[in-house]
């Protein structure tokens, strides 16, 4: 990985910035609404034009990278991402900021999958690949976390809810700039061999069930994930009649401990081997937020629940990378695909679950994921370790 430092660095610095542009969506979220006068139903649809645009641009980025280069990708996404951040706070209008929303983040989806790709294309080994995982996504959780403090204190001074978007902008804009005149290695692809046989087996990959196995976990973990983080504030205000300052912290703390267990995570995955990572995690997760619901005096077990959920996510992307090495781009555009959908369901779900039951209930869909997440990871382990999925992998290789 030490020839392409710089493109190891670029990724890790990208993805800061991307937990930081999530944070910021949140965090901005009331003056936003106090200063364009929006109400709650459509603040909710801004979000949601935020995720739906998300889905999309995610879709086709593994097909784009495979056509126009990895060097290209990054460069054109990352400007086109830093104007349309520069530019979010021009609207006038609610249709017009919506459609900001969904432009912004129809790019993120589009320039994630490019950040992700790095990560295979600069490691010289399956336990490079598997740490350089831990510790981007683990730079995700930096952004996630400390950014709000930031993100309040430049709104507040300057007294206009867009100025953090304003800000990230240019320094997107200026992180486009350092790789002008940067190669990065391109990624390994289905061309890289003329041999008929073995181009038709690499074809054959991406429908196997193992494929499937992973598409499914990332999805069910995204919507653990993504609820915790979304809806914990909320479940702890009303269901244990908890302050909304209070609540916010456990929020962080939850966030603390989750970056900590994926910045760590190459200290450890390797040793354990990823499959059982992924099903130790699962556990432990589960088994925390499930005792969390159950005990109303222990609260802080939903904190303690972020370590279970660090490793998962980047542990899928590497295991599916692996799988199909000359797939790498679209492996990882699906799988990140599917995760917008996890993202989207889970908030809806929730909602409609909390108004006909009660949040109490609606709660408990996130260990439950959890557990569907445990039982396709040991699917994916089997598959793995089948007959016919080894012969298709010895053909990808």
């Amino acid at each position: 990985m030490k020839r392409y430092r710089f493109g190891f660095v670029f990724a890790l610095w990208g993805m800061l910035l991307y937990g930081a542009i999530d944070a910021m969506r949140s965090a901005t979220g009331p003056m936003l609404q106090a200063q364009t006068h929006v109400t709650y139903t459509q603040l909710g649809a801004l979000f949601a034009a935020n995720s739906i645009g998300y889905l999309l641009g995610s879709l086709p980025s593994g097909f784009i990278i495979h056509r126009t280069g990895l060097t290209r990708t990054l460069l054109f996404g990352s400007i086109a991402m830093g104007a349309i951040l520069v530019l979010v706070a021009v609207p006038n209008s609610f249709v017009l900021l919506w459609f900001a929303f969904f432009v912004l983040g129809f790019i993120m989806g589009w320039l994630e999958i490019a950040l992700n790709a790095i990560i295979p294309a600069v490691s010289n080994s399956a336990r490079a690949e598997s740490a350089g995982f831990n510790l981007l996504h683990g730079c995700y959780g930096i952004g996630a976390t400390l950014f709000p403090t930031l993100v309040i204190y430049l709104a507040t001074q300057s007294g206009h809810w867009s100025t953090p978007f304003l800000a990230v902008g240019i320094l997107t804009l200026a992180t486009a700039l350092s790789i002008a005149r940067y190669r990065f290695p391109n990624i390994r692809t289905q061309s890289s061999t003329a041999d008929p046989s073995s181009v038709s087996n690499r074809r054959k990959a991406l429908t196997t069930p193992l494929f499937y196995a992973f598409l499914l976990s990332i999805m069910l973990y995204v919507v653990a994930e993504v609820g915790t983080a979304s809806w914990l504030p909320t479940y702890l205000v009303n269901a244990r009649h908890m302050g909304v300052s209070l609540s916010s912290w456990y929020l962080t703390a939850f966030y603390l401990l989750f970056s900590i267990g994926r910045l760590t995570g190459p200290l450890w995955v390797h040793r354990l081997g990823s499959y059982a990572s992924m099903l130790y995690s699962s556990v432990f997760s589960l088994a925390l937020f499930a005792a969390a619901l159950l005990i109303p005096q222990w609260p802080i077990l939903f904190i303690l629940s972020g370590l279970g959920f660090a490793v998962t996510f980047p542990t899928i992307v590497h295991l599916a990378s692996q799988a199909f090495p000359l797939e790498t781009g679209r492996v990882i555009g699906l799988l990140l695909t599917f995760a917008g959908i996890g993202s989207i369901l889970v908030n809806w779900l929730i909602g409609v679950l909390s108004t006909n039951l009660s949040i109490n209930r609606a709660f408990w869909l996130i260990p439950i994921s959890l557990l569907l997440v445990f039982l396709f990871t040991v699917i994916a382990m089997a598959l793995h370790r089948s007959p016919v999925t080894a012969s298709q992998n010895e053909a990808s290789l």
